[in-house]
């Protein structure tokens, strides 16, 4: 969809506009219909999902999902492999920014989030592999999640470059060594999966994964350290509880997943329209975050509306989806924003550069161009 447009900003902000003069669901130009309302997108989500296509957007080959006991076997062992990690003790955030960071600790945005959570999540996406099996992971982030997902820069022409690291992932896949007793990374969960996958298809899976670990994670990192700074909660006083309705309200103004897609397998009705088996439905989650009628000023950013959220608002708060699709990032993904969030605010004292104001959309909704300078509060008070 607009695959030849360089950023979807626009298209959002008039569908977010379309959405508050609408009464319930309503039809795009090119005959999407368009979801903006809380109770209509949990009739998709949650009443109504048998009448929906299966879906995925990590645990799939190609557009086709795994099976339902696959994918809950996978997000089971997902979880297990977190549990294992001590990820906020053996994380050195000095490291990672210095790595993600251009000297000068100028962070460039739509690239140094996906570079500190990858470091963050190391030792969950490939534990003690051999280099070449990390390297292919950091070309496939730079390459794919960077460059089509965020940046865009694959759009007028054709990507090769994901299906040549598909296919290196499985050549290394096939020299693995027996497997472990219990999974200790992505690895090993792919390698595990039953059901009579191929190397290839294993080595697919692997990188939906670590765009599903890394990507959408580290987009919002970017987001929750950009609007921090901001908005003042850049402070070496700021506690723990501070950061997690910080990370809520950048979610709700800018979810990175700002559309949920479904597709109708039967003919049924959404609030009254009628829909078609194979037609699609989009779920704006940008525009139900945003809806004037659930949140009171809803273009601020405000965290302190998260103190006590209204029912309405609870139910329009859809950053990683609803039912049993739900995206499988929810909950460690939301640990760790909190934690780097809490660390880069009050360790570090940060300044903002934009060089656009208006926010790129394209797969992910992702921080404008520009950077965050961050420098050690030690260091800076050394300068002062």
């Amino acid at each position: 969809m607009f695959l030849d447009r360089q950023s979807l900003w626009h298209h959002l902000r008039r569908w977010e506009s379309l959405a508050a003069d609408a009464h319930g669901p309503f039809r795009l130009r090119f005959g999407t219909l368009f979801v903006a309302d809380a109770e209509a997108a949990r009739d998709v989500l949650v009443d109504s999902a048998d009448k929906y296509a299966p879906q995925s957007g990590f645990f799939r080959l190609g557009p086709t999902p795994l099976p339902r006991t696959l994918r809950a076997e996978a997000s089971h062992g997902l979880l297990g492999i977190l549990a294992r990690h001590d990820l906020r003790s053996s994380f050195d955030v000095d490291s990672a920014l210095r790595e993600a960071g251009d000297g000068r600790g100028r962070l460039r945005h739509q690239r140094w989030g996906v570079q500190v959570v990858r470091r963050y999540f190391a030792p969950v996406i490939a534990h003690q592999r051999h280099s070449d099996i990390n390297s292919l992971v950091d070309a496939y982030l730079t390459s794919s999640i960077v460059a089509d997902d965020i940046v865009g820069h694959a759009v007028r022409r054709a990507h090769r470059s994901v299906p040549g690291i598909r296919a290196g992932f499985a050549e290394q896949l096939a020299r693995l060594p027996a497997q472990r007793a219990d999974a200790q990374d992505l690895v090993d969960l792919v390698m595990r999966l039953p059901g009579g996958l191929s190397l290839a298809d294993r080595a697919q899976l692997l990188q939906r994964l670590v765009l599903a670990t890394v990507g959408f994670t580290g987009v919002t990192l970017e987001w929750v350290v950009l609007l921090g700074v901001q908005h003042g909660y850049n402070d070496p006083a700021l506690r723990p509880e501070h950061v997690r309705p910080l990370v809520k309200e950048a979610l709700r103004l800018c979810p990175t997943a700002w559309r949920l897609a479904r597709v109708a397998a039967t003919d049924h009705e959404i609030a009254g329209v009628p829909v078609r088996a194979g037609e699609h439905i989009l779920i704006g989650t940008h525009a139900l975050h945003r809806a004037a009628t659930v949140w009171d000023r809803p273009l601020d950013f405000r965290p302190t509306r998260w103190e006590r959220p209204t029912r309405d608002q609870k139910r329009s708060y859809l950053p990683f989806g609803k039912g049993r699709e739900m995206c499988p990032a929810n909950g460690f993904a939301v640990q760790a924003l909190e934690h780097l969030g809490y660390l880069a605010l009050r360790d570090y004292r940060g300044t903002v550069r934009l060089r656009r104001r208006k926010p790129h959309v394209r797969t992910l909704l992702a921080p404008p161009a520009g950077w965050t300078r961050l420098t050690a509060r030690a260091q800076a008070d050394r300068r002062d």
